[in-house]
């Protein structure tokens, strides 16, 4: 019945990063897709190119006639008009994980979790796996830089996917690897304390095939203590002693990392295009993966060497006269601690400069003291007014509030960010770009890439013309 329903589908939030993929990989799999979403964006944009239609704005009136499957993520909320519609007319309702499980069916899974690192792993992996020819399937949560991709559709075995821990949408999937990167302080909105969230990642190791493997990063020490509870197949990777997958020496220079890895007395020499500790730890994974499906390791790291990232995961918007405009998708204490120090391992004699967007007032309140501590590597912060995303908040998390928490806490100088500055094409802060070399970062999960692109057209110009997509690299 289910089958039946799909094959055409209504996405609501299509154009969100977890939406995108499951709409790419359904219309390939010639679905009838549409959607709506509540603004155009570059995922809108991208889905369209594709043949896919898309309405802007949410109404009763964007749903197609019967049979029709609503899909939804759990960013939609109840009063969404479209959903209270489809919900009163009777429509076939499902969250987004249940559609992405339906399209796992007939492969075997490999679900990537982690509190943070999980797209830059899903992308990387898919990329991996496709450049060694194993033509996978894959739904990642962001879009692979100069592919403009976001999906694979392969007729191999396997599908790499991204899986939420947030909403605990995981546990419906059933891995034949599960990979968990790190479990750190996340999604406490959800799960209440610590003790909830490491419950529902040990569900999720015991759900793996009993042919299969568990991938875990061993660097961290909540995972290490899982894995006591754990008597399946595993794989370890990071730094480590008990690391099956070990790295062993790990070089940032720019926009470059070198390392060495050991995999069963084997020693694996590589290089890529990216910044900071946290993607040794990427690599090491993928490594593993490769290790586990019984590839060759030699050609694995080769062919993460032309891995050529994804969007918004630390992504070089300008550089012109000694100024670099970054910006990364940052969102939780952990992924911008990352962020920040893989730019200063990068640029260790360079200035760095971090505008902040905070991300949701739900999860400012749970991990706030976090949050504050983690911009020490940075030499100046800018605080932008919180992203809400839907939510409400009695409590002062005003920007200057923000800024005061965080030169106390990381002990870095923090004020403001006037957001007005951007009707006068940012001069009056534009001083800030004379004291070279200077690395400046947008950090946050809502609309701060708006900014970088503001500043990458003050340093450059306006943009007057589109450069090909480059094409997948062997």
């Amino acid at each position: 019945m289910a089958e039946q329903v799909l094959r055409k589908m209504h996405l609501i939030g299509i154009g969100g990063t977890g939406m995108r993929p499951l709409a790419e990989i359904a219309h390939k799999q010639s679905y009838e897709v549409t959607g709506s979403d509540q603004s155009r964006s570059m995922n809108v944009e991208r889905l369209l190119a594709e043949g896919i239609k898309v309405t802007i704005g949410h109404s009763p009136s964007n749903l197609p006639p019967k049979p029709c499957t609503i899909i939804i993520s759990s960013a939609v909320k109840g009063d969404n008009p479209e959903l209270k519609a489809a919900q009163d007319q009777g429509y076939p309702i499902l969250h987004r994980s249940d559609l992405l499980k339906l399209l796992m069916e007939g492969k075997k899974a490999i679900c990537v979790s982690g509190t943070h690192g999980k797209t830059s792993t899903t992308a990387m992996l898919a990329y991996m796996l496709h450049a060694l020819g194993v033509d996978p399937s894959a739904a990642i949560g962001g879009e692979l830089v100069g592919l403009e991709q976001a999906s694979f559709v392969g007729s191999g075995e396997y599908f790499v996917a991204e899986c939420d821990e947030s909403d605990g949408s995981f546990l419906k999937y059933d891995p034949y690897l599960s990979i968990i990167t790190n479990i750190d302080l996340d999604h406490l909105d959800y799960y209440g304390d610590i003790e909830g969230l490491k419950t529902a990642f040990l569900a999720f190791l015991h759900k793996t095939d009993k042919d299969g493997t568990a991938i875990v990063g061993w660097d961290n020490a909540i995972v290490r203590e899982l894995m006591t509870s754990f008597s399946g197949d595993k794989l370890a990777f990071g730094t480590r002693i008990g690391s099956e997958v070990r790295g062993t020496r790990f070089k940032s220079l720019g926009r470059t990392v070198s390392y060495e890895a050991v995999v069963n007395k084997t020693l694996i020499k590589g290089e890529a295009a990216l910044v900071g500790k946290h993607n040794f730890q990427n690599i090491l994974c993928c490594l593993s993966v490769a290790h586990a499906l019984a590839l060759d390791l030699t050609q694995a790291a080769r062919a993460l060497s032309h891995y050529p990232g994804v969007a918004r995961r630390f992504s070089l918007m300008a550089e012109h006269k000694g100024v670099k405009i970054y910006d990364d998708y940052a969102h939780n204490p952990g992924k911008i601690r990352s962020c920040i120090e893989g730019a200063r391992s990068a640029f260790p004699t360079e200035r760095i400069l971090v505008i902040f967007q905070p991300h949701r007032y739900s999860r400012l309140e749970t991990m706030y003291n976090e949050f504050m501590q983690s911009f020490g590597a940075a030499d100046e912060v800018f605080v932008l007014p919180v992203y809400a995303a839907g939510e409400t908040s009695t409590k002062d998390f005003s920007p200057t509030r923000v800024a005061q928490d965080i030169s106390e806490a990381s002990q870095v100088k923090a004020s403001m960010y006037a957001t007005e500055v951007l009707k006068t094409r940012l001069s009056p802060y534009s001083h800030y770009l004379q004291q070279l070399p200077t690395v400046l970062i947008t950090i946050g999960a809502g609309d701060v890439w708006r900014l970088s692109q503001e500043w990458k057209e003050f340093l450059h110009g306006p943009e007057t013309e589109k450069k090909p997509p480059l094409k997948p690299k062997a």
